[in-house]
């Protein structure tokens, strides 16, 4: 089970290559962020097929522009979509874990990545978890306004909380589900009991009412530093730990425990609210993946590739490219 990935517990391997699991409305897109805008780290997700690289005949880090932003200087990606199965399933012929190109994955699949890794070039999953009943809240919230996403449904603006809680719309276990791989039908103790057993074993947990400290650690396990212009990398990070970067805070109305709409969505999430404690648990246990690691690890030994004149680590570093966007 998930055996292109390292055990959680095994000491980190440099050929290890980060696969970070995007948990819907549970702080990820700081994160993702975090690792693209701030990092810079050459990503593989579901951007690196646009502007035409859908067909590319080899595995590669390409430039894609990003539409309608002028005089930015644009992110690397490598030119695969690590976000539907059949991109997997191309990656996976086109050789790309071995080709060692992507500094990190993202993706929102756990079970079908692990046909992106191999034996010689494992994944090493890793995710930000939220409360389950906030999670489900944000969502409401979220997909009655965001008419950029598939999951758009403009009828919610006129429904109430409970009305989505007791609807088809509203999600069941949906970590328990991805977690123990059965995302239809009735679930079980023993589904608890998998995913439980997956995340235990395979996962590096952060939560999202700790996305600093979760930050913090990825980047110490992950020996993550800076290398392109440390000062503006360092005040990037803090602006989207600080903030967020996909919130919609003004639109939601508190939820109280133990009230009715509390108490439907608990029911939907009979199966992740127990897991969600596990995760915390977990949380603190994880604490040993990087005991007596520097603070601010990413400041250590970092070097300013964007500087004049440039330094760069001993083992090398490609600096990202300077491809300004047109704005068309």
């Amino acid at each position: 089970m998930l055996d292109n990935f390292r055990d959680a517990w095994d000491p980190y391997e440099p050929t290890d290559i980060p696969m970070f699991w995007h948990i819907p409305k549970a702080g990820g897109s700081s994160i993702k962020d975090a690792m693209g805008g701030c990092h810079r780290f050459v990503q593989a997700t579901e951007f690196g097929v646009t502007d035409g690289h859908a067909d590319d005949p080899e595995v590669a880090i390409v430039y894609p522009a990003v539409p309608g932003v002028a005089d930015t200087d644009r992110s690397p990606f490598v030119n695969i979509d690590s976000t539907t199965v059949a991109g997997i399933q191309r990656a996976k012929e086109l050789g790309f874990a071995d080709a060692q190109l992507a500094q990190v994955v993202v993706s929102p699949f756990v079970f079908e990545t692990n046909d992106l890794f191999t034996q010689t070039a494992k994944g090493r999953l890793f995710s930000v978890f939220r409360h389950p009943i906030d999670r489900a809240i944000s969502m409401f919230y979220y997909i009655r306004v965001a008419d950029w996403e598939p999951s758009y449904k403009p009828e919610l603006q006129d429904w109430t909380i409970e009305q989505y809680a007791t609807s088809d719309i509203v999600e069941n276990n949906w970590m328990t589900r991805q977690l123990s791989n059965q995302l239809g039908g009735e679930l079980t103790e023993e589904n608890l009991k998998k995913a439980m057993e997956v995340v235990r074993n395979k996962f590096a947990v952060g939560l999202m009412t700790k996305i600093e400290p979760t930050m913090d650690r990825f980047e110490k396990m992950f020996r993550w530093t800076y290398h392109v212009n440390p000062p503006n990398q360092e005040a990037c990070r803090e602006r989207l730990m600080g903030g967020g970067a996909n919130s919609n805070k003004a639109n939601k109305k508190p939820v109280e425990e133990g009230s009715e709409a509390w108490n439907l969505l608990a029911h939907q999430n009979n199966f992740d609210l127990p897991l969600y404690q596990y995760i915390e648990q977990l949380f603190d246990e994880q604490e040993s993946f990087v005991a007596g690691m520097p603070e601010r690890f990413r400041m250590v030994d970092s070097t300013c590739c964007k500087c004049g004149p440039p330094t760069y680590p001993p083992e090398g570093f490609t600096c990202p490219e300077a491809v300004k966007n047109d704005g068309t």
